[in-house]
């Protein structure tokens, strides 16, 4: 029987930078190898015997983990759709790690070295995967606005039993939900993989914050309770704050983070409250939506920094204080950047006492919650994997290391760095190499200011930070700026274009020696901004360099729609490689294929095909060109089994 079939086209449309394979027979094979949820191994790199945890919400703990195997786990797979919680200590306690395998399956070939041949607590669930947007409360007896989940501030077993399209998240809320019979509550609801911490904690005059004796306003008694939390196998969320106890170095929430660090107590991601109460907004209510939505985006960021966490905004409007025509337009503003920015997995605006900004009125919608429902919401995780021609690392001696957050084709590139320019730079490079001539295009969808910050594309020599490069930046504001060092080490110029309306797409081109920056609204009409000779060396680094140009802070920078091209390598739009299928009776499978020096090729199988069923089980690195070839043995099945090649590096 032969299938043909064409396996996954990269999202990034990086054509020119893959190898064109000639078709290769594959044969179909079967194994029961990793045919469940968890399969846990006593070796790196899956040797040794594999053991099955299979999916029935139970606790593994101490000697019931199967076949001996507590303190003996150095490797593990999680099949797609699952998540898996894992600690040292039988309680659940202790040093410990949330797995999460969503559309594919994930492979760990060796745990942390605080893991390794330590793990005491296994909890394996079934992941749910559900999208940003949710909501401050029940809205299922409502209008719908298109949230994908919720939660109460309170624990309710029922509805943590309940499955579908919303998915409820259950909240500790106070010291009475670390208690056994809340950790029960927890256990019993087979709908749920999250849990969320105090509320507002910090308050000691009100919310949880203002109960207990000493109050759990007092950080260590917090960190005590919360810690209890990790009992019961969920992925955990911090306790939300106000903002002035999330804004502050030395606030409420960053002395919780770092207490339960201190303590090995795990916390999975960050949530967050905001208000805009640093604005004075009894005093001052009528202000620019733009305003507004820069402190937010900025609160955001310092959060995200200071603890490298995903982000949930649990509560958030632009002040009660300020009219619906505020919110409406502070929400315009927000919620796509919300969708788009990588640090922030999920949202749910609060509606403000007292009547501005509410979602409904007289049982209908509302032009705030028509503009809520309306705002398409993308996936809330993400495996944030790059795809495997991008790198990404801090060129010079930055302060604050940098970082690149991939999802679904966007990029969040994150920079700090005393600048680009002078003779020598320092910022954030996401890059890949390109040989010979060519272009790299992006849509620049948001640029976080902090004083003179530059966002934009580059191609560099090399990795130096006084190397010769050339590169078109944005501001915030949207001027764009074509900046060049001609000579290693040696100075650099720049030429400014004013303002420019949006949307932003900027483009790099090498001609040989060669280089033009353009800019475009539309990514078809290019207005050149500059043409500059340079002697670059054959192969260079392109990519999306962001600089603060302040070494205290970061540049945060929303890339959509990358693309390079080559020159010098032909079309090739896979980064797995073209195939026809083909069944045997036999248990072995045998792939051939041209290969290129240098690039990595995996054989992945699978029983049907489908997204999230595939799983890697042999490897090759070519160290020459031609012919490769990869196999595997399953012997003694008469099902079968389908392979594909996923090519690397």
């Amino acid at each position: 029987m032969r299938i043909p079939w064409l396996l996954g086209l990269i999202s990034l449309h990086f054509p020119q930078l893959m190898l064109r394979p000639t078709p290769i027979l594959i044969v179909l094979i079967h194994t029961g190898l990793f045919a469940s949820p968890l399969t846990i191994f006593d070796e790196a790199d899956f040797n040794g015997p594999g053991i099955v945890i299979p999916e029935t919400f139970t606790i593994y703990s101490g000697s019931n983990i199967p076949n001996n195997f507590e303190d003996k786990i150095s490797s593990l797979r999680v099949d797609a759709g699952h998540m898996v919680v894992v600690s040292t200590q039988a309680d659940g306690l202790g040093p410990g790690k949330t797995y999460i395998a969503d559309q594919e399956d994930l492979i760990v070939r060796a745990l942390p070295d605080e893991l390794d041949n330590a793990v005491s607590f296994i909890r394996v669930v079934p992941w749910r995967s559900t999208n940003k947007k949710g909501t401050a409360g029940d809205l299922r007896d409502e209008p719908s606005v298109n949230a994908s989940w919720y939660y109460r501030w309170s624990r309710n077993i029922s509805e943590g039993q309940v499955s579908g399209e919303y998915e409820y998240v259950p909240m500790s809320w106070g010291a009475a939900g670390t208690s056994a019979p809340a950790l029960a509550d927890y256990l019993a609801m087979n709908q749920v993989n999250h849990l969320l911490g105090f509320n507002e904690s910090d308050n000691c005059f009100d919310q949880s914050g203002q109960y207990g004796n000493p109050k759990l306003c007092n950080v260590p008694t917090a960190v005590e309770l919360y810690k209890n939390l990790q009992k019961v196998g969920l992925r955990l969320g911090s306790p939300a704050t106000r903002e002035e106890g999330a804004q502050n170095t030395n606030g409420w929430l960053n002395q919780f983070i770092t207490q339960c660090e201190d303590a090995d107590i795990r916390i999975d991601f960050v949530a967050l409250h905001w208000y805009d109460w640093e604005s004075s907004p009894l005093n001052n209510p009528v202000v620019p939506a733009s305003q507004i939505f820069r402190r937010f985006k900025r609160y955001l960021s310092n959060a995200y920094h200071r603890h490298r966490k995903p982000l949930w905004i649990t509560e958030f409007n632009a002040n009660r204080h300020r009219s619906t025509e505020i919110q409406n337009e502070f929400l315009e503003l927000a919620l796509p950047y919300l969708e788009s920015i990588g640090y922030v997995e999920r949202y749910s605006y609060f509606q403000p006492n007292g009547g501005a900004g509410d979602f409904f009125e007289n049982g209908q919608l509302t032009s705030t919650g028509e503009i809520y429902r309306d705002q398409v919401s993308t996936p809330a995780y993400s495996s944030k994997k790059m795809p495997s021609i991008w790198n990404n690392q801090d060129v010079g001696s930055v302060a604050l290391a940098g970082t690149t957050i991939y999802s679904d084709g966007v990029f969040t590139v994150c920079g700090s760095g005393s600048g680009i320019g002078g003779s020598a730079d320092e910022f954030h490079y996401t890059h890949t190499q390109l040989p010979g001539g060519g272009s790299i295009i992006v849509q620049v969808d948001t640029v976080l200011q902090r004083g003179e910050s530059k966002a934009g594309l580059m191609i560099r020599e090399t990795l130096d930070e006084g190397s010769k490069h050339a590169s078109i930046f944005l501001t915030e504001s949207g001027q764009a700026r074509f900046e060049h060092r001609s000579t290693t080490n040696g100075s650099t110029v720049a030429t400014l274009k004013g303002n420019l309306s949006g949307p932003h797409w900027l483009k790099l081109e090498r001609e040989e020696n060669k280089i033009t920056g353009s800019y475009s609204n539309d990514a078809s009409t290019w207005t050149t901004l500059s043409e500059q000779t340079i002697a670059f060396s054959e192969d260079v680094r392109v990519g999306l360099a962001v600089s603060s140009q302040n070494d205290t802070n970061f540049c945060d920078t929303i890339f959509k729609n990358l693309s390079v091209q080559s020159d010098s390598v032909p079309d090739q739009s896979q980064d797995f490689l073209e195939v026809e299928y083909f069944k045997a009776d036999e248990g072995y499978l045998k792939i051939e294929f041209n290969g290129l020096t240098g690039k990595t090729y995996t054989l992945e199988i699978s029983e049907t095909l489908e997204p999230g069923s595939w799983r890697s089980v042999n490897s090759i690195t070519a160290i020459s060109n031609g012919q490769q070839s990869l196999d595997y043995n399953s012997i003694g099945s008469p099902d079968a089994l389908f392979g594909r090649i996923r090519v690397e590096n």
